[in-house]
């Protein structure tokens, strides 16, 4: 039987009742032709209109960087660790969500950056997920008249991996701008470690929700926040990486912590401060597969043991960490099924049917 490589599909509905079109992107040599078929993302892009589906296509060369500029384009890759014989990924150096836009969706991308903005102006309903990237930030020159950002999501992806350097990795304020609406859960969070040349914690943002996330680390130095406040922070395991930012007090403010395990920092103690509240905090070992590290391996397993205090303890009765709430974790971060197996006749005769077998699995 031949192996056919990076076949996927999907099934889209449509509720808007409008024509929705899906364009390819394929920059390998032997990809075929096509009027829907590119070599670049910002050619699809361009050939898109609202409400269009992309796929770009795993390759073992990186894609040239691209600007969403529409609204309700979605972007799918094949993930961040496919299931499937090549292991390649859709990997781009840095995908910008371009201002004024709404309805972005990127899903199963490898991205060095994933940038939300280009300039001042209004950008809303943000969807990231399944994605492996180093970071995710908000630009723009803030103040009066600057960058108004809502509705984000960001869920079940790998961020800060590869980071070595000073800032946080999940950065959504700039300046003046305050990103109303903000949903962090079921991801992996690691990042820099704090210096006395520098650094940050792993995540800045206000008004946010925070859960089921996996914090990494292994260090005295590595830290959860670098500024959080009007947040609520629930059911995270800060493992390695210490729930709060380089100074205990200060930096968080005005959120509340409901059932999250801190274990595996020097010092594992909550943020404390103005308006922070701490409700069913836990200190033990959350008996991971894998220790305290600083880099995510994709051989590592999250699930929660039996008998682990992470077991149906959050504050919604499932587990604490990345395998609970209503979207657990993916360690493949396929975003759509991908066909494992496809048989069919290799002689078919003329008026006979086709009979074929397809086995796909999918996240």
């Amino acid at each position: 039987m031949k192996t056919l490589a990076t076949l996927f599909f999907s099934l889209i509905l449509c509720t808007t009742g409008l024509a929705q079109s899906v364009w390819i992107v394929d920059n390998r040599p032997s990809t075929a032709t096509g009027a829907h078929i590119f070599a670049t993302p910002a050619e699809a892009v361009t050939a898109a209109t609202a409400g269009d589906i992309i796929h770009i296509i795993p390759s073992s060369v990186t894609y040239a960087d691209f600007t969403i500029t529409k609204d309700n384009l979605t972007v799918y890759g094949i993930g961040f660790n496919p299931n499937k014989e090549q292991p390649n990924t859709s990997n781009v150096n840095i995908i910008t969500i371009g201002t004024g836009t709404s309805g972005t969706r990127i899903s199963g991308m490898s991205a060095g950056e994933i940038i939300i903005g280009n300039g001042d102006g209004s950008i809303s309903n943000i969807f990231i997920e399944n994605c492996l990237t180093d970071r995710i930030t908000i630009t723009g020159t803030g103040g009066n008249g600057g960058k108004i950002v809502s509705n984000v999501v960001i869920r079940n992806c790998i961020i800060g991996r590869d980071y070595t350097g000073f800032a946080a990795v999940l950065d959504l304020t700039f300046d003046a701008t305050t990103p109303s609406s903000v949903l962090i859960t079921n991801n992996v969070i690691m990042g820099s470690s704090t210096t006395s040349s520098g650094g940050y914690g792993s995540v800045n943002t206000l008004n946010a929700i925070i859960k089921n996330n996996l914090f990494l680390g292994n260090d005295v130095n590595d830290f959860a926040f670098n500024q959080i406040s009007t947040s609520t922070i629930s059911n995270n395991i800060f493992y390695g990486r210490a729930p709060r930012t380089d100074a205990l007090t200060g930096d968080v403010t005005n959120s509340t912590f409901n059932n999250n395990i801190s274990f595996g920092n020097t010092d594992n103690s909550f943020a404390t401060g103005t308006g922070v509240v701490e409700n069913g905090s836990i200190f033990l070992d959350p008996q991971l597969s894998f220790s305290p590290v600083d880099n995510w391996d994709f051989a590592f397993d999250p699930t929660i043991p039996g008998g682990s205090p992470a077991e149906n303890a959050g504050n919604d009765a499932t587990h604490i960490g990345i395998t609970g709430g209503t979207l657990p974790f993916s360690t493949t971060g396929t975003p759509l099924p991908i066909i494992q197996v496809l048989n069919f006749p290799e002689i078919i005769k003329e008026g006979d049917n086709l009979n074929a077998t397809i086995e796909a699995e999918g996240n």
